[in-house]
């Protein structure tokens, strides 16, 4: 068994990839399908250039999307902390507003608060998210891009208020970017919660195409409206050299270094069979890929020593990142 298989859709409506229509939609729903995978992952602020468009899109081909389970977000605002993003009002607004767009009126499976508001009391928060629940819009809620003091803080308020925690979190996992493994993770298991994987590939930055220079026309690329974003996050030196060793390594075993990245987190990471791993594309071509080498099963011990090579190099800088 493998964690769950959830469909991010955060390029829903972005420039640059295959999904502006309701019928290319449509064609990536039939292909998620006959994959196996029937949970997609959304938020209001998605795409980042064009918030709430990709709700828009899943609503619009409810025919198909209404058989998948959606997870959505609270809006946040990137412009600014993210305070009073989750006020009770806020959460509501937000909620009611994708509940529009995805034309689900009967709520959707987790709503997540998209990042940590530092404003407003973490007991009005929650609240708020358990006000939810009883009203029915959502059957539990999440958090994501939360710190594990923040995240105790909450759980023990829920303890002492008799009020329903969260049942997931959402967080940046992958070959090098494995602090959550440490002190958060623990936490989770902990408490019942369950650990949804997001940017599995960093980004694109695991395809090994920024550091051979063959960025051109991906998401690390000049043109992308993410693209400097992208190259900030994954710019230091040190992630570069241990990222150019990997990737000749593997090449070496006669794989890409997609492919032992993304058999690592679906067979050899820290991941159980009730978590997830949130897969992204631009083009249906790459989530049937993606899943393709999924099926492959465990990479070999050899190269399964190489991935762990590459975290050894980068812990020391890289540690605490979740």
């Amino acid at each position: 068994m493998t964690p769950q298989l959830i469909f991010g859709t955060a390029s829903f409506g972005m420039d640059l990839t295959e999904f502006q229509e309701p019928s290319s939609v449509q064609t990536l729903l039939k292909n998620l399908q006959e994959l196996g995978i029937h949970r997609l992952d959304s938020g209001a602020r998605y795409p980042p250039m064009k918030p709430g468009r990709a709700e828009e899109l899943i609503g619009e081909t409810k025919e198909l999307s209404g058989g998948f389970i959606t997870d959505t977000k609270v809006y946040t605002d990137t412009k600014t902390d993210g305070s009073r993003d989750l006020t009770g009002e806020a959460v509501e607004k937000s909620l009611q507003g994708s509940l529009q767009r995805l034309k689900k009126p009967d709520g959707v499976n987790i709503l997540y608060s998209h990042r940590a508001d530092p404003f407003t009391p973490l007991e009005e928060q929650i609240i708020g998210f358990n006000l939810q629940i009883k009203q029915g819009r959502c059957q539990t809620w999440g958090v994501s891009n939360t710190s594990p003091e923040m995240l105790e803080q909450m759980l023990r308020l829920c303890e002492e208020k008799g009020l329903q925690k969260p049942s997931c979190y959402q967080g940046d996992y992958n070959l090098v970017t494995r602090g959550m493994e440490t002190k958060l993770l623990p936490i989770l298991r902990a408490h019942g919660m369950t650990y949804n994987a997001f940017r599995p590939l960093a980004a694109g930055f695991l395809t090994g195409k920024l550091v051979n220079n063959e960025h051109t026309g991906t998401r690390f690329g000049d043109d992308n409206p993410l693209g400097k974003f992208a190259q900030k996050l994954f710019g230091a030196e040190d992630l570069h050299s241990a990222m150019r060793r990997f990737d000749t390594e593997a090449k070496s075993h006669n794989l890409t270094s997609i492919e032992v990245a993304i058999r690592w987190i679906a067979h050899h990471s820290a991941l159980r069979d009730e978590d997830g791993i949130v897969l992204g594309a631009s083009k249906v071509e790459q989530i049937r890929e993606t899943v393709t080498m999924i099926k492959k099963g465990p990479l070999p011990e050899n190269v399964l020593m190489t991935a762990q090579d590459l975290w050894s190099a980068i812990k020391g800088t890289r540690g605490e990142i979740i």
